[in-house]
């Protein structure tokens, strides 16, 4: 008799372990925002293989200006932009922190294009699911395009589910591109979580964009575990002439603002 209830305590401490690991490292995807916090948001693309390569960087301040109940306001100014090609032997490159002086007609040219959106203030708003509730605006009003085709907001805040998750959980996003049209369904999957991060798998499918294989972007996310804010972001997908593009997030604290 004795050994039976040494035994059931035995199994019923090694359950209540088991479960206790279980139910920690089940979690509430939420974004966890504070006014005032400035970080800095990176976005790279690049492109390889071929006779060509590509390469243009963003970097970007994001300033969370509000928090209220039902969505996040953030200011979003673009500080500078990059880019070099290689298209057979023949390079290109430009830079908005150049002397405008010595720049190129060209680099002019494009220069002058993204003054625009170049050290302009931005205002766009996300709910604690990472959910666009406002898009980009200025912030007099004006909603401006050219803005959306180079921040993807979703590649920085990514939507989360709305049910707690763990190890393994999977759940779908579609969005569309309001001048496109081109609509991207992605698959987020729940690949390891830490003290200090959750890593997500992402696997993208594109309809409508023409010139690639598979219409597949693959790749992951790793989220800071207190606050659920993107630290990096990586996935890529193959074109059809056997290019590959690979994207790249970095977020980290802006000290000096």
């Amino acid at each position: 008799m004795k050994s039976r209830i040494i035994c059931g305590l035995l199994f019923g401490g090694i359950m209540a372990i088991l479960f206790g690991c279980a139910k920690k490292d089940t979690i509430d995807l939420k974004l966890k925002l504070k006014a005032g916090e400035v970080e800095r948001v990176y976005a790279a693309t690049v492109v390889k293989g071929g006779s060509m390569e590509f390469q243009s960087i963003v970097e970007m301040r994001f300033t969370t200006e509000a928090i209220k109940p039902d969505r996040n306001v953030i200011d979003v100014k673009v500080v500078r932009m990059s880019s070099s090609s290689d298209a057979f032997g023949e390079k290109e490159s430009y830079d908005s922190n150049k002397d405008v002086n010595e720049m190129t007609q060209e680099e002019r040219s494009t220069h002058q294009e993204f003054q625009q959106v170049l050290n302009q203030s931005f205002l766009v708003a996300v709910n604690n699911k990472g959910k666009v509730v406002e898009p980009f605006r200025s912030k007099n009003g004006d909603r401006r395009r050219l803005t959306e085709q180079i921040i993807d907001i979703s590649n920085i805040y990514i939507p989360f589910p709305e049910e707690p998750v763990g190890v393994g959980s999977e759940w779908e996003a579609e969005r569309e591109e309001s001048l496109t049209k081109i609509k991207t369904v992605s698959t987020y999957k729940i690949t390891e979580i830490n003290d200090k991060q959750i890593v997500v798998s992402i696997a993208s499918k594109i309809k409508g964009m023409k010139g690639f294989v598979d219409n597949e972007a693959k790749g992951q996310y790793v989220l800071d575990r207190k606050t659920c804010k993107m630290m990096t972001g990586d996935f890529s997908m193959s074109l059809e002439d056997k290019r590959k593009v690979f994207f790249k997030f970095r977020s980290v604290p802006d000290w000096k603002s």
